[in-house]
């Protein structure tokens, strides 16, 4: 059983047929890794205490966005939880402090990391319904922020909207749910914040910068394989190496099917990207052109890229995503490359950023949707 179902106190159910309800059987002791280390006590209370910091809490989103694996996977979800049960609970009238301060900072760095965008299990999936029933009928009241905060991390971006929500989110709240929601409401944002920055500057100074107008932080890369470096550039050159990239491809293409030659191709594919990741950016049209690039277009019009993913490579193909959508990384080209192997390049979205994408990268891209369209 998980660490997310343990916390729950129940075990992982598929029945769609049940009844869609918040939570509430007290859950056994646990081993909780919400915590660097745990209080000691010396009575055992008849109620369900998980102790939790806010720094293990930064530091578990981190490792899940930097290093992702299993365990993070499950420590991530946990994270999660947790933080959706304290703004369930947490004072109305606190809201906006504690948003500001470091369980503000948190919760953030959850919401712009990958663990949104990954599937939900089911003990999630009922757990997020019954949130979404509670808010739906919560608009206007008290707890209607409470639900909102506690749902959100739930919903990947521009999943979920809220009607009127000038009216129904908070001022302190609205550029966040914006930008991670709805872009129409963002559009609306950034026109009143540049009517007042204009209206605030005098005639000869020019507007200062919406907040939600600043450039964004780059993301993190994944690590896909531990052989880096040197050890990994000689692969480049490598005839042996080479020739295994070329069997495996021709293998997949005749069998699809076969489980032993998926998993090492996917090992394979893993090495490939990370020495797209590490290769210095002004090398990678050269390398591109040589016998490692053929093999590597080749890898990505087999179609592998359509075979599901383990949960650590899901979340690597989800941060290369991010990073390619908005070209702001310094190795942004390097990720564009790497993610062509886990991504179609007809799914391919650069949201406005083709600018910053080299035109001969811009043109191999093109080939290769036209190659995969034949």
């Amino acid at each position: 059983m998980s660490l997310l179902s343990r916390l729950l106190g129940r075990r992982h159910s598929t029945t769609s047929e049940a009844p869609l309800a918040l939570p509430t059987t007290p859950a056994p002791p646990v081993v909780n890794r919400l915590v660097d280390t745990l209080p000691s006590t010396d009575v055992d209370l008849p109620i369900e205490v998980v102790a939790w910091t806010v720094r293990r809490l930064q530091g578990i989103f981190s490792q899940l966005n930097e290093s992702p694996n299993q365990q993070a996977l499950e420590d991530g979800q946990a994270a999660r939880l947790c933080f959706t049960r304290f703004w369930l609970t947490a004072p109305v009238d606190l809201l906006e402090t504690l948003y500001e301060g470091p369980i503000g900072q948190a919760y953030r760095l959850m919401l712009s990391g990958v663990l949104p965008a990954l599937p939900l299990n089911a003990e999630e999936q009922r757990w997020k319904t019954g949130l979404s029933q509670r808010l739906a009928k919560a608009f206007g009241s008290h707890e209607t922020t409470n639900l909102l905060l506690a749902v959100m991390p739930y919903y990947d971006l521009n999943s979920m909207r809220v009607s009127d929500p000038l009216r129904q989110i908070p001022e302190w709240l609205q550029a966040d749910y914006a930008e991670r929601c709805d872009p129409q409401f963002l559009q609306v944002l950034r026109s009143r914040q540049a009517k007042r920055s204009k209206a605030d500057q005098p005639a000869s100074q020019p507007a200062l910068l919406a907040p939600s107008e600043a450039p964004a932080v780059a993301r993190t890369l994944p690590l896909l394989s531990e052989r880096r470096g040197s050890e990994a550039m000689t692969l480049i050159q490598d005839n042996e190496f080479l020739g295994r990239m070329s069997g495996l491809i021709n293998l997949y293409a005749i069998d699809p099917s076969d489980a032993e030659l998926k998993a090492e191709l996917s090992a394979l594919r893993r090495q490939v990207a990370q020495i797209w990741l590490d290769v210095d950016t002004p090398q990678l049209e050269d390398l591109y052109r040589t016998p490692f690039g053929q093999l590597t277009q080749n890898l990505i019009g087999s179609g592998f890229s359509r075979e599901p993913l383990a949960a650590d490579e899901e979340v690597a193909k989800r941060q290369l995503g991010l990073v390619v959508g908005e070209m702001s990384h310094p190795r942004a080209v390097n990720a564009l490359l790497a993610a062509l192997l886990f991504y179609s390049p007809k799914k391919v979205n650069f949201s406005g950023s083709e600018r910053l994408v080299p035109s001969w990268l811009l043109q191999e891209l093109q080939q290769l949707r036209q190659r995969m369209s034949a």
